[in-house]
């Protein structure tokens, strides 16, 4: 279809939809796929509530965060089949701001509805995998997830990492370094008592935790060492 023709065809979808929600006594939301990987979405029907990309990059909710709607990673494959590829997508995506990772898992096929089958396809999926998206679950709603938002621009300087970062400014922070061994990263937030964790994206485990007191200057964050990625917990214990 050309787009014009796909667009008349998306927006016949939704109203058959709501038609029918109509005589119903709940009533659901509306999701719609748009595009592979990322794009800047010219316009959305106002009565679609979710905003889903197939193996999508952050970029898709940065360039589409300003609709107000949830915006959904819906399939992972065809980045190989090693589970990290994985974890490190959900991770990136769900820390620019994304609201559901939807990824597909080989290792239930028939005779293995126990997600137990040896994982031999262009995609992900294992008990290993699933236990890296509880991890990603477990850090994520420790925070009052309805309330942060994308908030990049409080790094300051994350040498040899790509940092992502959803703040409820001055109240808590979560923070992505996606690559390197080690980062001495510098946040600006503001003066306070805080509760920093430092967290193995892999197992959850607490690597490091301590109280520190910020004094109206641009703190320093010292990692632990790590493998690839690491998240960072800073909670507010003072007003």
């Amino acid at each position: 279809l050309a787009p014009s023709e796909s667009l008349v065809w998306q927006k016949m979808v939704v109203s058959l939809i709501k038609d029918e929600e109509s005589r119903l006594p709940k009533k659901h939301l509306i999701a719609q796929n748009y595009c592979n990987f990322k794009y800047p979405l010219q316009r959305v029907d106002p009565r679609v509530s979710i905003l889903n990309c197939h193996y999508a990059w952050p970029d898709a909710v940065s360039w589409n965060y300003g609709y107000g709607k949830l915006i959904g990673f819906d399939e992972s494959g065809f980045s190989g089949n090693s589970d990290d590829a994985y974890r490190r997508q959900a991770w990136r995506f769900i820390m620019a701001g994304g609201g559901l990772f939807n990824n597909l898992d080989y290792s239930f096929t028939v005779g293995h509805e126990d997600g137990t089958a040896i994982n031999d396809a262009p995609g992900g999926g294992s008990s290993r995998l699933r236990g890296y998206l509880e991890v990603l679950k477990e850090f994520i709603t420790s925070f009052n997830f309805a309330s942060v938002r994308p908030s990049n621009h409080i790094v300051v300087h994350a040498p040899g990492t790509v940092p992502l970062v959803l703040a409820n400014p001055g109240q808590e922070y979560a923070v992505y370094l996606d690559g390197g061994k080690q980062c001495g990263l510098i946040l600006d937030i503001p003066a306070g008592k805080y509760r920093v964790e430092w967290i193995n994206v892999a197992t959850g485990r607490k690597i490091r935790s301590a109280s520190v007191t910020i004094r109206g200057t641009q703190p320093l964050f010292s990692s632990p060492p790590y493998q690839e990625a690491i998240a960072l917990r800073i909670l507010r214990l003072e007003k």
